[in-house]
């Protein structure tokens, strides 16, 4: 498992790491790679299924997983930063992705961890 961390307000569509390309976001589920995600492909920008690509899109941007105003691969997504969370425990533990996410989930309910946690607990 490996955590990349990005600069910036947006993460990239592509990660160059040595020979190796790495596409993503194809449905901007998290842990769905492009190569390998069965998902439909959504616009990065205003969430819309199959219907333009991102460059295109005039839309006003909307986050499917929070439901705000901004792209989907916003790092201000408190989706986008749960899962960050998620991904450093797992590297801090050395457990898996799902016993990661059940701690953080426990932390949140037991009112240890950051309340932004609440509403995607639900989901």
């Amino acid at each position: 498992m490996v955590l990349l961390t990005f600069f910036g307000s947006t993460l990239p569509d592509h990660v160059h790491i040595g020979p190796i390309n790495l596409r993503s976001f194809s449905c901007y589920e998290y842990g769905h790679g492009k190569s390998s995600c069965k998902e439909a492909s959504i616009c990065g920008n205003c969430s819309a299924l199959h219907s333009h690509s991102e460059e295109h899109c005039n839309a006003t941007a909307y986050c499917f997983h929070c439901r705000d105003a901004h792209q989907v691969r916003s790092r201000q997504c408190p989706r986008y930063r749960l899962e960050q969370d998620i991904l450093q425990l797992t590297n801090r533990q050395f457990i898996s992705l799902g016993s990661a996410r059940r701690e953080l989930m426990y932390r949140q309910k037991d009112g240890t961890c950051a309340t932004f946690y609440a509403s995607l607990a639900a989901r």
